[in-house]
């Protein structure tokens, strides 16, 4: 995540336009920056836009087009230097990924539409860095809205040949995308967002996608997000803050506790979805095996919690968060789910039972009443989501939390900050908002829920696109879309069975 005060993830872009920070500690300065940086973010990309070759493109803030109908593929594209068959034949290519989709009927259709296919094209993609070079001389026809483009790294050797296989799709040439300096992402890496330093890929946002993808059906397409992950996990069982398009990680931030549990969470959503253990253990046994034993070995503690980490804030903690301690019980539960399906991860599913009731009690010694963000405080924030339903089984005393929590988060403009302690700029962070709107319509709160998604509807871009932020007055800023906030929508709008554990 984001905020201009904490100059983690997706905030710094701002921030470093008025500010250079070069040493990787900066990143990580959270209060210490707060006087740095408090320009008000704006809106950095519109939406996307798939151009020649099949390479895909950010819109400049308050550019439009029109789009061929479950594609991310201009109507007309010969300014967009698309010949007519590379728009069947990449048209085809698109629709037939999303072929298999149950999407929602009625009130939430289209906004569960367009983050379906801004998360796809999010999905493997070949970004170009620089601008789109409309076919021929300018003309009338020339579309206005214009890629924005902030410097990005150069495609690296493992991203060649991560895609040495040639044309890995229909009416896409990778390598000759590479040659004309795109970065290209491998098959189910899901990329955060289209610009600058938001072109990585998150586990936490990666793990949701998958999850977003398997609640519409899309099994084949969440299985590749968490085959691609699992290709980058480290040997110890856990992932990276983020990663590049070859797998390397950018910059000296420190590995997240987070990640394993995401990674688990998502293969037990799999199952609660109808995908076979036995599918899972053939495709994912062996990284699902050592993010368990991760979990199992950084809560074999005396207090049965993880260590302090950063979380999905993404800035420095001195003490441990219920955003990086919920996705570890959430992680150890669905590892005990797959084993006793029948998926060997390595240890006996009464072994992770135990674990699960340990951390649990730890868990409610340490955080209730108050579940607030921080250990024995009250400062709610959206973590108070992942102690209950859909995520779990409510934990003792969230509920009630949970009830005056979206309430303590409220912004001007009617959306939600990431946390009560988040400091009071006015402005709106859309996955959180999402992510309470999901939690909202699992606990049956169907006002709160169908409010929040009302929201996030309105506050969309001019193509639809969902972006990261919202100002006081209503406009969208930060970049847009925001795959973790499409996933979100996907969730919160299948509504299924499955969200609501007994």
């Amino acid at each position: 995540m984001r905020p201009l005060a904490h100059p983690g993830r997706r905030r710094f872009l701002t921030l470093a336009a008025a500010v250079p920070l070069t040493a990787a500690a900066a990143l990580w300065g959270g209060s210490h920056l707060v006087g740095l940086g408090r320009r008000a973010p704006t809106l950095l990309s519109g939406g996307l836009v798939v151009g020649g070759g099949g390479a895909l493109y950010p819109l400049a803030p308050g550019d439009t087009v029109a789009y061929v109908s479950g594609t991310r593929l201009p109507q007309a594209p010969e300014p967009w230097g698309l010949t007519t068959s590379q728009q069947g034949a990449l048209a085809r290519q698109a629709l037939a990924r999303r072929k298999a989709a149950h999407l929602p009927q009625g009130r939430w259709a289209d906004l569960a539409d367009d983050a379906l296919t801004d998360l796809l094209a999010l999905t493997g993609p070949a970004f170009m860095l620089g601008p789109v070079s409309p076919a021929g001389p300018a003309s009338p026809a020339v579309p206005s809205a214009r890629p924005t483009t902030p410097p990005t790294p150069a495609p690296t050797a493992g991203a060649a040949s991560a895609t040495s296989g040639g044309a890995g799709m229909e009416g896409r040439d990778s390598r000759e995308l590479l040659s004309q300096g795109a970065e290209v992402f491998p098959s189910g890496a899901v990329v955060a967002a289209p610009v600058s330093v938001w072109r990585y890929v998150w586990p936490r946002d990666a793990a949701f996608a998958a999850a977003g993808l398997s609640a519409v059906n899309l099994t084949d397409e969440a299985l590749g997000v968490l085959g691609n992950l699992a290709s980058w996990q480290r040997a110890d069982g856990g992932f990276e803050a983020r990663y590049t398009s070859s797998g390397r990680v950018p910059d000296a931030r420190p590995a997240q506790a987070d990640g394993a549990g995401w990674f688990l969470w998502a293969a037990g959503r799999f199952l609660a979805d109808g995908v076979l253990a036995a599918d899972l253990r053939d495709r994912l046994g062996t990284p699902l095996a050592r993010s368990a034993s991760r979990l199992l070995r950084i809560t074999d503690t005396p207090s049965h919690l993880p260590a302090t980490s950063p979380d999905y804030w993404e800035v420095a903690e001195t003490v441990l968060t219920l955003g990086t301690a919920a996705p570890v019980l959430l992680g150890l539960e669905a590892a005990t789910a797959l084993t006793r399906a029948g998926a060997d991860l390595g240890a006996p599913a009464q072994a992770l039972a135990d674990r699960v009731a340990a951390v649990r009690s730890a868990m409610e010694r340490n955080f209730a009443p108050a579940w607030g963000r921080h250990l024995r405080c009250d400062d709610v924030d959206a973590a108070i989501a992942l102690v209950l339903p859909p995520f779990t089984r409510p934990l003792a005393g969230a509920r009630t939390v949970r009830q005056t929590a979206a309430a303590r988060m409220r912004r001007p403009a009617g959306g939600l900050a990431p946390g009560s302690s988040w400091r009071d700029d006015g402005v709106s962070w859309t996955p959180e908002t999402a992510l309470m709107a999901w939690s909202a319509l699992s606990l049956g709160m169907e006002e709160e829920g169908a409010r929040l998604l009302s929201w996030l509807e309105a506050h969309r871009t001019a193509v639809g696109a969902l972006p990261e932020k919202v100002l006081a007055d209503g406009a969208p800023a930060g970049p847009a879309p925001l795959a973790w906030t499409c996933a979100l929508i996907l969730l919160a709008t299948a509504s299924r069975a499955a969200d609501r554990p007994s």
